[in-house]
């Protein structure tokens, strides 16, 4: 029951957290408003940046037990420190991410920053082996044991209780943090309208070229933009570790996907915009918190940004004249049968030459091809770039452990895979029913969107831990309980979709998918119906992974929320763009060089140059190549983009 008493303290909860949301909304809003695509990385970059703030706090031991003059001039230091490290990583991102690309690829800035937001996650790993209370030897996989700083510091804000608002207590700090960021916004404001640099900085945003004109360096400007919403993500980062005594806890692309909705939500580019609706959002969120739960407002925020993406995005309406540079020319294919046949020979030869003990990780390196294959089909024939692909691979899954749970595993392996992909290509017709008339970050956005909805509808429903004890598939009446028969299996799915991929490209609808993929306008003023192709690529691909979720659940007896985590589907990006979005055995071998790196490169030398580290190092296992995997795999996946974007096109 809401209570005059509960209702003020959901206000005050609601505003103060609105507040924080509102700072990093106007720096997404100031920076999308200039490059028009989104900063994936700009949540890891809020979160890395509060870490920053609580490791100074703890170094310069402040607290509120030091006198006043020291108390003050450490936090000015401290928030100094953290605004200019967050602004010149955000400038650093602008010129890696974006400037690269420019005139080049839409596509290549949405995946560059993946990257980076990788890295940027690996960089707060790679910090906790720095803290004091850092224990040598310990490892990050062991149960319990965050892989980010979670320490708590001391209060730093004034805890005084103001005034008392029928019943609950208003405290100093909460006004504190309400009242900073109403001065910055305002602050914002009047800096775009007043300054010079503001008014370049808008010009820039609303009309490049024109601005060019009257002597603007529109490069110069956009990176000004970067920095300047960094500085304000290192302001949020500041109050919020020192309102909350803690670093942010969410990390990953997904979890700015919040500021920008209220960013969508205020209008882009409007600060004062994104100010009020931070503030709106956090009281609704405060409220549904303790209406419904967490979880449900999670997935209710990101049913409001897919809502207002919807409403406010503009249709593609101009002409990119040629493909993506991030795909490969799919009119340039050369068949070389030679290639299929040795892979074949191959695979059907590892079984013997490498043992059963490897049939495990041979089993989910086929999985991987053939997610790969899906995907390629999306991307790399119809240009459309879906973070949310998991979302099929999950689904699929689910919907095989259940089915196997109600049969008790008595259905042919062949029945339950073509329930599964009916039920995730159903979804996939969905998202493209939804997208219908989005493209570039506007669709990916969207779809990761989806795939954080449909995640968290699955945790609620199955709970955290999913599925498990799923039955082995059954093939003509045989259980497949040998990792032997489980690998050939999946040899047989990954060939069938080579060959179905390999004719779909040649056939009318591979050839719908490349005239939309290069200019949806004058394919559809040619006869091309963009919304039966559209939606047919998303089903196609998403009924792909939904077969390879209940070969995945059926191979490995379980299947849980993390196969539909985001990471999924940008490690499935990767092994694509590696290999040539649009080249079917480029899918194939991308998906096999991620999956051996992953797999056995990684491994290999974690152990080989465990041999030569000292034990008990200042560093630990921060110099383990074991512990760098989301570096590397950030890193791997930045400079496979920026070669295919950049590059000349490489041939399928």
């Amino acid at each position: 029951m809401l209570t005059p008493e509960i209702v003020a303290r959901l206000l005050i909860i609601g505003l103060t957290g609105g507040a924080l949301l509102a700072l990093n909304a106007m720096a997404v809003s100031l920076i999308y408003s200039t490059v028009r695509t989104l900063n994936l990385a700009h949540g890891d970059l809020f979160a890395l940046a509060t870490v920053v703030t609580t490791s100074l706090v703890k170094v310069l031991a402040l607290g509120p037990d030091r006198p006043l003059p020291i108390l003050v001039g450490g936090l000015v230091l401290t928030l100094a420190a953290t605004a200019a490290v967050a602004g010149l990583v955000s400038g650093g991102i602008e010129r890696a991410a974006f400037r690269p690309f420019r005139g080049r690829s839409r596509l290549a800035p949405l995946a560059a920053t993946l990257g980076i937001s990788f890295m940027l996650y690996q960089g707060g790993i790679v910090w906790r082996y720095l803290l004091p209370n850092w224990i040598p030897g310990e490892h990050r996989s062991v149960p319990g044991i965050p892989e980010f700083p979670r320490d708590s510091i001391p209060e730093v804000l004034p805890t005084t209780t103001l005034a008392t608002v029928f019943g609950a207590p208003l405290v100093a700090k909460d006004l504190f943090v309400v009242a900073a960021a109403v001065g910055i916004g305002l602050a914002l404001a009047w800096m775009l309208a007043r300054t010079r640099s503001g008014r370049a900085i808008r010009a820039c945003a609303e009309h490049p070229e024109a601005a060019q004109i009257l002597g603007i360096d529109p490069t110069v400007m956009v990176n000004r933009a970067f920095v300047l919403g960094g500085v304000l993500a290192g302001l949020a980062a500041f109050l919020h570790a020192a309102y909350y005594t803690a670093p942010y806890g969410t990390y990953g692309a997904a979890s700015g996907l919040i500021a920008f909705a209220a960013a969508l939500l205020g209008g882009i580019g409007n600060p004062l915009g994104a100010l009020a609706a931070g503030l709106l959002i956090g009281v609704a969120r405060a409220f549904s918190d303790y209406l419904l739960s967490p979880a449900t407002t999670s997935m209710l925020i990101q049913l409001l940004l897919i809502a207002l993406v919807l409403l406010r995005a503009a249709p593609e309406s101009r002409a990119t004249l040629e493909r993506d540079a991030l795909t490969t020319d799919v009119g340039a294919v050369t068949d070389r049968r030679w290639l299929w046949v040795g892979l074949l020979a191959l695979a059907l030869a590892a079984p013997l030459a490498l043992g059963g003990p490897a049939m495990v990780g041979l089993t989910s390196l086929l999985l991987y091809m053939a997610l790969a294959l899906g995907f390629n089909v999306l991307l790399g024939m119809a240009g459309l770039l879906d973070l949310g692909y998991a979302v099929g691979f999950g689904l699929g899954g689910y919907i095989a452990a259940t089915l196997a749970d109600l049969t008790g595993g008595r259905l042919e392996f062949i029945v339950v895979g073509a329930l599964a992909a009916t039920g995730a290509g159903a979804f996939g017709g969905l998202s493209g029913w939804l997208t219908l008339r989005l493209r570039g970050d506007y669709l990916a956005l969207v779809t990761l969107a989806l795939s954080q909805v449909v995640r968290g509808a699955l945790v609620l429903i199955a709970g955290p831990e999913g599925l498990s004890a799923v039955a082995a598939p059954r093939v003509a009446g045989l259980a497949l309980t040998t990792p032997s028969a489980r690998y050939f299996l999946a040899l047989g799915v990954v060939v069938i979709l080579v060959v179905l991929s390999l004719r779909l490209r040649r056939s009318r609808t591979g050839r719908a998918w490349l005239a939309l993929s290069v200019d949806p306008t004058a394919a559809e003023a040619s006869g091309v119906a963009l919304t039966r192709y559209k939606s047919l690529a998303f089903v196609f691909s998403s009924a792909v992974a939904g077969f390879t979720g209940a070969l995945y659940a059926m191979s490995f007896t379980y299947i849980d929320a993390d196969a539909i985590d985001f990471r999924v589907s940008t490690l499935v990006l990767a092994m694509v763009v590696l290999g040539g979005a649009g080249s079917v055995r480029g899918a194939v071998l991308g998906a096999g060089l991620i999956a051996l790196y992953d797999r056995v490169l990684i491994p290999w030398l974690g152990d080989t140059l465990s041999r030569f580290q000292p034990g008990g190092g200042a560093f630990g296992s921060a110099l383990d190549v074991r512990g760098l995997s989301y570096l590397m795999f950030g890193f791997l996946l930045y400079i496979t983009v920026w070669f295919r974007a950049r590059g000349p096109s490489s041939s399928p």
